[in-house]
Order: C-alpha cells, then structure tokens, then sequence
C-alpha cells in the first residue's frame, strides 16, 4: 500500500506532541486507517472536517479515549460509528476488546467494510441498522463521540444496558451544562453521578463523561442474543465476503476456489442434514428466514441487507443460500470397473450438467465430467441436481474430440442416428454412453458402428441430451432386469 510520507509523517508528528505512543503495528494500522479515509472521503462523503482537523477529531481524540474507558466485561457498543469513530481507533489501540459499530448508512458501512478488511481487527463487529427499541444484543458498555444531547443518549442508553454497565462520552469543554440538563430528564435515576475527565487534543478543549448503570433494566430480551447462530452482518456490496461470494456465481471461479453457493428450501435442508463437513456458512436477510431449519451452532450464519442480497440470490428464492466448499473431483480411469452404464458428459450447460447428474442418481449410475462441461457445483447445476451432486460417483474426463481416440467397444456415443438401442447387445463388463455437446453433437466424429440412437417418431429431429441420457439408462437397465428373471 502506497502513503503519503509527507502526510504520514504529519500523521506521527501530531500522535508525538498529544503523547500517544505507538506500537509499530499500532502505527502501521493507523497509516492504512488514513491512507484509506483519505481516498474514499470525498466519493463516500465520509467527513466534512478539514484534513487537518479530523486527524486531532477523529484519530487522537478516539486514541485519547480508548486510555479514559475503563476495561469492558463485554462488547462495547460504538454508538452512531459513522465512518468509524471512536471505535476503529479504539480497536487499534485495544484490538482485544471487543467492539460493535453502530451504523445504518450504506456509505459509511462501505468504508467500514473496507476499513477492517485492511486493518485486520477480527474483534470488532457491524450492526448495520438504527440503534433504538429493537436493540437486543448483549452489551456491557456505550461510547459516543458527539452523537447528541447527554439526556437523549441516557434515554437510549438505560433499557439497553446492563447493571453496571457504563455509557463514555466524547464531550466538548460543555459538558457540565449537559450534565445539568440531563438531570431533568427520567432516564437520570437509572445512573450514578457522572465522572468528568478534561484534557486537550492540541487546540481543542474536550472532556470525557462516564456514567455507570446503577439500576437494573426492565425485563426484556436483549439479555439474549437477538439470534442463537454464530452470526455476522454484511450490509455493504463492498464487503470482501460479499465480493468472494460474487465471484461463485461466475462458473470459471469454482474450481478456482473450491467453493459454491447453493439455494432452495429443500436442497439447502437436505445438506445441512446430511453433508454438514462441505458447510462454510448460511446467508439469509433475517432470522426468521432460518426457521424450520435445523442449523447448528457452529455453521456460521451471514445475514446479509435485503438490498443487496438479490444480488447473490440470482434464482429469486428468497433464501436462504448454502456456501460450501466443493469436493475435489478424480481423474477418470477408462479402465475401472461398472456395473451399470456410465455417462460421459460434456454439456456446457449446467442445468443439463445438473440434469445428467440427477438421473445418474436415479439410476445408480456415474458420471464423467468432459473437459468441455460446465461446473457440477454451478449453482444452476447444484439447483437442478439437488443433493445428488454431492452423491453421484463425478470423475474428469478428456475432452470429447479424445474419445473417438480410444477405440473401444464399452465406449458408444447417443445419437439420433446409429444402432438401435433396444437391438444392441452391451458388453458384458458394461458401457460408457457418450453423450454429444449442444449444438455440433457427434455426428462428425464417431463411426455409424460406435453410436446408438433411440428411436423416435418420424420427423422429430432429436432429443435433449439430459432426457436422451435418462431414457438409454432405462431402457439398458430394463435390460438387465429381463435378464435376471429369464
């Protein structure tokens, strides 16, 4: 990452004269903090302060805080974050601490998003919304850098947080008539008298106001999580997830990154009931759009803003969707054994790669992925197989021009012309079906003798691979029945 050294060595001027000092990391996270706030200002509206300014504002002022606060038992909830202030600052200077940004606009939250994917601060949480009646996450302390009058910061304060809990304030050198005033005001009682700390951050005069909880909160539900998943909130398209999620819906990427998503009611049930070892996590909108689902504790669950989840939920199912990790899939050996046919598949297509792989299911068959196929773990191909896709035998095969190469009796390619299949007679250690690509098909490269056609009514020119596939597999393993029984 590139700086501005005259600007970063401002930057560490200024951290020197307020007596802030340091640790190389520290300083290191601070200069990519600006380094971003400072490309993004002006396209994300982040901050009207002058550059100069918000560096005494946002970065020192917020550093001097994180040594006011006493130690928090639990999250420490940023109240009106903005861009990330006090809380970014705070979890450089204490990245242990744990920390939730409270922020509802998708500006801020997109530098937000940013923001910690440099910097590196796995303790720190969003909360994408309003903070008001609704809130329910367990807390154990406020901060506020100037969100508004200390009266309604109390009101908002006392049914959220916990007896003993404290609410620190950022304040100007005003603090006592706000003090004042808030006396007045019925959250007041719930508090005990608050402590006042004035200090400077070089020409500003600002004191820090800390106000413990004396009286419990009303009985209400925010002692408990709003949900019971291991949840995280993504509300920026600029999110980094978001971003490595939209590369999985690009058919080029999945092996690339050995990932998918996957969507439908019953396809995302039956995985996280029988296949919990691909799981990486669960994106919904809300929780409620988890219930009936049987999720467990440790599959980590993403509730993603109902304006940008459309965006990932290309199918329109509503959610939620199923991330996964894809299983390697085999080289074939044309050599192993079967005992029922196998299909060798190079549809581009992955709803007809989805197609092939639901009737292999069916038919207790195998499948072997050409060269030219589309991805199985597409998620077309994934919605239109089901589970089976994680069932059925896949290998990687050669590309279809090879085939031909291989000259062999157990390989016949399905075409609407060639041997008739009810008349055919199959090897005896089983047959490959070679199915032909959309389009060109395989007229040109296999001999008459090599293929097999399953006869059609007069003046119907072809059938669709994927139902071409099911009908041979249910005419060959007729077949095999017959044969048992005489």
């Amino acid at each position: 990452m590139l700086f501005d050294k005259k600007r970063a060595q401002n930057l560490l001027l200024e951290f020197t004269l307020a007596g802030l000092n340091l640790s190389n990391l520290q300083w290191q996270r601070f200069l990519r903090l600006d380094n971003l706030l400072v490309q993004n200002i002006d396209e994300l509206d982040l901050t009207r302060t002058d550059p100069k300014m918000f560096i005494l504002k946002h970065y020192l002022d917020s550093a001097a805080a994180a040594g006011l606060m006493t130690e928090p038992a639990g999250p420490v909830l940023d109240l009106g974050s903005g861009a990330g202030f006090p809380g970014l600052p705070i979890g450089i200077i204490k990245p242990d601490w744990p920390i939730i940004l409270a922020e509802p606009r998708l500006m801020r939250l997109a530098f937000i998003d940013q923001a910690l994917a440099v910097l590196g601060l796995p303790n720190i949480n969003v909360y994408p919304h309003k903070v008001g009646a609704s809130f329910s996450l367990p807390i154990d302390s406020i901060i506020t850098r100037d969100f508004g009058p200390l009266k309604d910061i109390l009101e908002l304060a006392a049914p959220i947080l916990p007896e003993g809990g404290r609410v620190f304030l950022m304040k100007g050198s005003q603090a006592e008539e706000e003090i004042a005033e808030a006396k007045s005001c019925p959250a007041w009682s719930q508090f005990g008298d608050p402590d006042v700390k004035y200090y400077r951050i070089g020409p500003l005069e600002r004191s820090f106001l800390t106000l413990k909880k004396i009286k419990a909160p009303k009985a209400k539900s925010f002692l408990k999580p709003r949900w019971s998943y291991n949840s995280l909130e993504i509300a920026s398209r600029r999110n980094s997830q978001f971003k490595a999620w939209l590369k999985l819906l690009e058919g080029r990427n999945l092996r690339k990154y050995g990932q998918t998503l996957a969507s439908g009611h019953k396809i995302v049930k039956e995985i996280l009931s029988g296949r919990e070892d691909l799981i990486l996590g669960l994106l919904a909108v809300k929780p409620r759009d988890l219930d009936g689902f049987q999720v467990n504790d440790r599959v980590p669950v993403y509730f993603i803003r109902p304006e940008i989840f459309p965006a990932l939920d290309v199918l329109g199912t509503g959610g939620p969707l199923i991330w996964l990790k894809t299983p390697e899939i085999p080289p074939w050996d044309i050599n192993m054994s079967r005992l029922n046919p196998w299909l060798l598949v190079p549809f581009q297509d992955p709803v007809n790669v989805g197609a092939v792989i639901r009737t292999a299911a069916a038919m207790d068959s195998a499948v072997v992925l050409l060269k030219e196929a589309a991805s199985p773990y597409h998620y077309k191909a994934v919605r239109t197989a089901g589970p089976a896709v994680f069932q059925v035998p896949l290998f990687r095969g050669p590309g279809y021009k090879d085939l031909p190469d291989l000259n062999r009796d157990d390989l016949m390619a399905l075409s609407p012309r060639g041997l008739d299949i009810y008349q055919w007679t199959e090897p005896s250690g089983g047959v490959g079906l070679v199915l032909g690509p959309e389009g060109p098909g395989l007229e040109a490269l296999w001999p008459e003798n090599k293929k097999l056609s399953i006869p059609m009514k007069s003046g119907v020119e072809s059938l669709n691979g994927a139902a071409a596939a099911a009908m041979a597999l249910a005419i060959l393993k007729t077949r095999h029945r017959q044969e048992l029984t005489d």
